[in-house]
């Protein structure tokens, strides 16, 4: 049940491009700002932040942050849809690998992401607050991203992965990124989160997922 729980939280998140994030301001003052998302292959959050800006100054201070990831959209009561908080604490990271990820989901990030005050931040999850409707709400602390070893091997086989899907899915859309959890595409320019009936614990399993999502389609 708490992996189904953890399963459920991960999706709804990866499934969202943006989110609040709130930071501690001077005197500990909440602050709260709209940031666009993407997520590393475990599903840790990865943000595009100026240092300009003043949650960034925030997390500088003090590294703890919260996101809140809204599934609600489109619902006439969005009290009745689901939505989760996410803790954590947030760190810089100059890899190129969580940049290109970053850019593959908002490619029009690339003409400011270059800039000197620009950097790349990976926020590595605590705990969450699942709400999925009126009395369905849950504190979650295990499973908020996937196992490490499922994570490398996905994250070093993305790039022959990516060419697998493309090559399957012909011209009904691109796949820009792959995760145990589903796989991010564009077609037309706009963006479309495709989940897999599991988690998978192998890259192996990937086309297996597509050919189920593409006969679905």
């Amino acid at each position: 049940m708490m992996a189904e729980a953890a399963l459920a939280v991960r999706q709804l998140m990866r499934g969202c491009r943006k989110a609040a994030l709130a930071t501690a301001g001077e005197g500990g003052r909440p602050t709260v700002s709209l940031v666009t998302v993407a997520f590393d292959v475990d599903a840790g959050p990865i943000l595009l932040l100026s240092r300009l800006a003043d949650h960034t100054r925030n997390i500088d201070r003090d590294p703890r942050v919260a996101l809140l990831f809204d599934g609600t959209g489109g619902l006439s009561n969005p009290q009745q849809g689901p939505r989760v908080t996410l803790e954590g604490s947030i760190g810089r990271d100059a890899g190129e690998r969580l940049r290109r990820r970053f850019l593959a989901r908002h490619p029009k990030a690339a003409l400011y992401a270059g800039f000197a005050d620009f950097a790349i931040f990976r926020v590595e999850p605590g705990r969450a607050h699942w709400v999925g409707g009126f009395g369905k709400a849950r504190w979650i602390e295990q499973g908020l991203t996937c196992p490490a070893p499922v994570a490398a091997a996905f994250a070093a086989a993305e790039e022959d992965l990516l060419a697998a899907v493309n090559d399957r899915l012909g011209g009904a859309g691109r796949a820009v990124a792959v995760d145990p959890d589903g796989c991010d595409l564009r077609h037309r320019g706009r963006f479309t989160r495709r989940c897999f009936t599991a988690s998978l614990a192998a890259p192996a399993q990937v086309m297996e997922q597509i050919d189920r999502l593409t006969t679905k389609s």
